[in-house]
């Protein structure tokens, strides 16, 4: 409410300033003037002295100090100021009623779509930057209605500020397109913050959104801050929308060795850790008939997705150790070269 005192006095002293030139010029009894040519001629002098109000509203005339030593100057100035305070007070109270309401429009707003986002867990930095926009927006008119109301044209001023708009708006086109993808990623969706994401290849936790870019914690500690028009243009993976992830662990055993059998060597591995979820159960495939070795892949599912890429190196570890006790051979690549028409070698000398 402060605030808008404050605006509201500001606005009064300026507009009431403004409008001075608006009033119509009165001769030193108060009486409306005529029109007085700008020079009066040395043989013909004026029947009507130049009353100060009526300089400092039109502008017009000359100022002689031997008026303004007459009572009756200043008294002709008083009932001027007297009767424009009295025919501008209604306009000023007229607008400050129009920016109060407008206060209020603001103040309801304000509560009504904050309170929701707060409820719906939006970031707080987005809360702040909308509340500033709603607060410039709404105030802004409000001003803009309120002196209109007292008096003042404003086209020139709504003008000028388009044109300074336009110039800016061109030259920040990187920041407005993220402003508008921030925009967007709130009302979309996609993510939130907490979420686990991977993007760019980085895979962490969303620590911040804001209208300009996005922020995000990756496994090694390090903030990954990204613009949010990349983050709309790329492919985001979620981690955290469904309730378990998929853990994948790739390894090879050699031909000879029986698939089935070490696919139970994997499967009662990963069946003896409370961490890993039983449905969907853990599962062993063959991805492929490598050039050295049969590829096999373990599946598991767990709830932690941040934990994903741990429980992978280690059951990386893990397969391994196991497959060896098993005595399930691990291959490794071979090469093998052949040399056609390879050159004769001198026969080693004998030792006589």
């Amino acid at each position: 409410m402060r605030f808008a005192c404050r605006i509201a006095l500001f606005m009064t002293c300026l507009l009431a300033t403004a409008s001075l030139g608006q009033m119509v010029p009165t001769d030193a009894v108060g009486r409306q003037s005529t029109t007085m040519p700008a020079t009066v001629p040395a043989s013909q002098p004026s029947t009507q002295p130049i009353g100060f109000w009526q300089l400092v509203t039109s502008g017009q005339g000359e100022f002689d100090i031997r008026e303004a030593l007459r009572p009756q100057y200043w008294t002709a100035f008083i009932q001027d100021a007297i009767t424009w305070t009295i025919g501008f007070i209604p306009r000023v109270i007229s607008a400050i009623f129009l920016f109060l309401v407008f206060y209020f429009i603001y103040r309801t707003v304000k509560k009504v779509i904050l309170g929701g986002m707060k409820a719906a867990g939006v970031d707080e930095s987005i809360r702040d930057m909308l509340s500033m926009l709603l607060k410039w927006g709404i105030l802004g008119f409000g001003l803009i209605i309120a002196g209109n109301q007292i008096g003042i044209q404003i086209a020139a001023l709504l003008t000028g500020v388009s044109i300074i708009g336009l110039a800016v708006g061109w030259a920040a086109q990187e920041t407005l397109a993220n402003f508008i993808a921030g925009i967007m990623i709130f009302w979309d969706k996609p993510f939130k913050v907490g979420d686990w994401v991977q993007a760019y290849g980085q895979f962490g936790q969303i620590k911040r959104v804001t209208f300009r870019s996005t922020r995000m914690v990756n496994m090694d500690g390090d903030v990954v801050v990204m613009p949010n028009v990349k983050m709309l243009q790329e492919t985001v993976i979620n981690k955290s929308i469904n309730d378990i992830t998929r853990a994948t662990v790739s390894i090879g055993i050699a031909y000879k060795e029986s698939i089935e059998h070490a696919r139970g060597v994997l499967l009662q591995l990963v069946n003896q850790d409370a961490r890993i979820q039983k449905a969907p159960e853990p599962e062993v495939v063959v991805k492929a008939l490598g050039d050295s070795s049969v590829d096999l892949v373990l599946h598991f599912w767990i709830k932690e997705e941040r934990y994903e890429d741990a429980m992978q190196y280690e059951y990386t570890e893990h397969a391994k150790i196991a497959l060896d006790q098993a005595g399930i051979e691990i291959p490794f690549p071979h090469m093998q070269m052949l040399l056609q028409n390879p050159p004769e070698l001198p026969p080693p000398p004998s030792n006589k």
